[in-house]
């Protein structure tokens, strides 16, 4: 078990190191949107909305926290990060960044009037939800640029695209072991804060 254990974070380790300047392109394009679009979001309408009750989205959890991080989890892994993130990555390669700049826009529209309090609650939650989103739209692109261009994804490998995607799934299944603990870490801290609240 715990030379299992092992193994992944070494893999890990390679990884980010094969994987860096795809990753930090990832990072900034999803947190420079967040930020762009919460000043932008905020310069064009001069008055904030009016919030009748808190501006966080309310969940019928009851105090039942096992199920309210189950059910953020599931949302966040499966429909945010898979669906939306990763799976457009694999049927053409740019669309994982465009998706992941989009969630970054949305995420800054969503915070652009928090006021300081609730903002520094929810930024633990941007940036654990924003890496696992950026980890998931790089497996995604890499996914989608081995069928298309082999060489561009493994270097000075002759490998052909059905080997390159082989490969390149193998790679996206061992990384999103890694994408679902970040988010099942985000999803206890937004449970947190949703119940302190």
């Amino acid at each position: 078990m715990v030379w299992y254990v092992l193994f992944r974070i070494s893999f890990l380790g390679d990884w980010l190191f094969l994987r860096r300047r795809l990753l930090i392109f990832m990072s900034f394009g999803f947190f420079l949107s967040v930020l762009f679009s919460a000043a932008a979001y905020e310069w064009s309408s001069p008055y904030p909305p009016y919030y009748s009750s808190s501006p966080f989205p309310q969940f019928s959890a009851d105090g039942n926290l096992p199920f309210l991080i189950f059910s953020i989890f599931a949302n966040n892994m499966f429909l945010s990060a898979l669906v939306f993130v990763t799976l457009p990555g694999f049927i053409f390669f740019p669309l994982s960044s465009v998706v992941l700049v989009y969630r970054g826009y949305v995420w800054g529209c969503l915070l652009a009037y928090l006021p300081t309090r609730l903002l520094l609650m929810a930024l633990p939650t941007l940036i654990l939800e924003g890496l696992g989103y950026c980890f998931a739209a790089t497996a995604g692109t890499v996914v989608g640029l081995s069928w298309i261009k082999p060489k561009w994804v493994y270097g000075g490998e002759p490998l052909r695209r059905a080997e390159a995607f082989k490969k390149a799934l193998r790679e996206f299944l061992a990384i999103y072991v890694f994408v679902a603990i970040i988010l099942f870490f985000a999803a206890v801290v937004e449970a947190a804060t949703l119940l302190m609240v």
